[in-house]
């Protein structure tokens, strides 16, 4: 390769960096983010922590023989997931330069309560004085969605050499 060759290379892969930083990491880390969130919530867990199991699963509780009465299939039904709108309000909300936010969007409930905040961080709920939800996160900062990104953030750059 000659110096000028050379010196064209470095300036391509210059570019090529800042872009991938300024304008693909977000989405990448984003698209991630949103991916690792969905499969949390279908599998009922935050990595490998299983959310606490919800009464009317709990063979003989009250609500476990309340459901098995009047709505059996609630037995077994998936937490959370009465209509789907939570798992698939998780999106990508903005992406700039260096920076992603991924969001549950309120735009899909009816009520004007953070309702996905409040299964994911165990807040109080309006379902009677004093009553917290139990917390069943599904988003946030994890180890293994870190490293999830990472891959895929290196995966681009072995592409940007290989050009």
């Amino acid at each position: 390769m000659t110096p000028e060759g050379f010196n064209k290379e470095l300036k391509r892969l210059e570019r090529d960096f800042k872009d991938l930083f300024d304008k693909h990491a977000p989405k990448i880390a984003g698209n991630t983010a949103v991916s690792y969130f969905k499969q949390n919530f279908q599998n009922e867990a935050w990595g490998r922590t299983k959310w606490k199991e919800v009464q009317r699963r709990t063979a003989g509780s009250k609500a476990y023989k309340y459901a098995a009465k009047h709505n059996p299939a609630r037995t077994e039904h998936p937490i959370l997931t009465e209509t789907g709108d939570l798992g698939r309000s998780i999106e990508v909300k903005s992406v700039t330069k260096g920076q992603v936010v991924v969001w549950t969007s309120p735009s899909v409930f009816r009520s004007k309560e953070p309702y996905g905040r409040v299964h994911n961080e165990g807040l109080k709920a309006g379902r009677g004085k004093g009553f917290i939800m139990p917390k069943r996160q599904f988003m946030g900062e994890s180890d293994d969605l870190n490293e999830l990104i990472i891959n895929e953030i290196e995966r681009k750059l072995n592409q940007l050499f290989k050009k």
